[in-house]
């Protein structure tokens, strides 16, 4: 907790990504990553792998568009560098180290944009009833890649509404995310968890939907993601995340 504190205070961030725990989720999700590497590699892995075999399947390969890139554990970054002419790294926040290795490249460029359009209602105190259909940048992509950011995007959002509208109003930005992704010219590329279940001696004893009522295609590819064995969050369950993935979500 050290560790993550002082990193908190040294890291230069805006103050509305410090101040609404954007950095703050960032630097916790990288220590869970130290902690719980072999528990997380698989699936890790798994995402990397399928990016690059949406990337291979692109009949055109001049941009590729990453949103949520985060710390890029998930994100084959050398390989699609290679492969396009173009990559885009979009995320609220880019760190250091991100930003280090993005710089060895000569075809990747950093973006840093809220993709809810919420971001600056909620700095200045204010939040609109409904979320917005937000505005992706880099529409011009041939390839979209949206990376285990579904259920992680009302997730802040979500805390400065009402407890009772809470549920409704993230589920809302999960559709707006999704009807954004389709009005896209390009392919679309989704991974996603879809359900957090809870385990215990083997057996999954508790399921908990986090797409709401979303109905989503049937996935290329399926897997589980051991996001927290515990004791991580619970002392005697493990929380396991099950995760779909589509190469070309729309059809496009």
């Amino acid at each position: 907790m050290l560790r993550e504190w002082l990193i908190h205070r040294t890291t230069p961030a805006p103050e509305p990504i410090k101040r609404l725990g954007y950095l703050k989720e960032q630097i916790a999700i990288a220590a869970r990553h130290r902690r719980l590497y072999p528990a997380w590699k698989t699936h890790l892995e798994r995402s990397r792998r399928f990016v690059l075999w949406s990337a291979a399947n692109c009949p055109v390969q001049n941009k590729v568009v990453i949103l949520g890139s985060g710390g890029l554990l998930d994100v084959p970054l050398g390989d699609l560098a290679d492969d396009f002419a173009e990559v885009v790294l979009i995320d609220i926040f880019h760190p250091p180290a991100v930003r280090a290795w993005a710089a060895q490249y000569p075809n990747i460029y950093l973006l840093e944009a809220d993709l809810t359009d919420l971001v600056d209602d909620l700095a200045d105190g204010k939040m609109p009833s409904d979320p917005p259909l937000p505005d992706l940048p880099e529409a011009d992509a041939d390839l979209v890649v949206s990376l285990n950011l579904l259920s992680q995007l009302p997730l802040i959002p979500a805390r400065h509404v009402p407890e009772k509208q809470a549920k409704a109003f993230a589920a809302e930005i999960q559709r707006q995310h999704l009807r954004a992704l389709q009005a896209l010219p390009g392919r679309v590329c989704l991974i996603t968890e879809t359900v957090r279940e809870f385990v215990e001696d083997g057996d999954v004893d508790e399921t908990e939907p986090v797409l709401a009522d979303i109905k989503l295609p049937e996935p290329d590819e399926r897997w589980i993601w051991n996001l927290a064995p515990a004791p991580e969050v619970e002392r005697a369950r493990d929380l396991r995340l099950r995760i779909a993935a589509y190469s070309n979500l729309f059809r496009k």
